[in-house]
């Protein structure tokens, strides 16, 4: 059966066809019911918010990942004992 699968994934600058997954979200199968044709759109749409928010989440979080390693990075080289760029007071 086919479906749709969502890669949040990393891509270097320097090699941009490169790419390294952070995560992979398959979307789940519409379950129409015929029997409840009355639920289907509040079901779908619940659905739809549920893993949008999950797949958001995690593209944020990735995001916000590679920010801290940068600023980490950054505070480490001003205060490297090799004699690196070193901040003003």
């Amino acid at each position: 059966m086919r479906h749709i699968r969502v890669l949040v994934c990393e891509v270097d600058g320097a090699a941009p066809d490169t790419m390294r997954e952070l995560a992979a979200f398959d979307l789940p199968a519409t379950a129409v019911s015929p029997s409840h044709p009355e639920t289907t759109l509040d079901t779908l749409e619940t659905t739809t918010q549920e893993t949008g928010n999950a797949i958001l989440r995690r593209t944020l979080q990735a995001q916000w990942d590679l920010i801290d390693a940068d600023l980490t990075d950054q505070h480490r080289q001003a205060f490297s004992p090799s004699g690196g760029p070193r901040r003003r007071p």
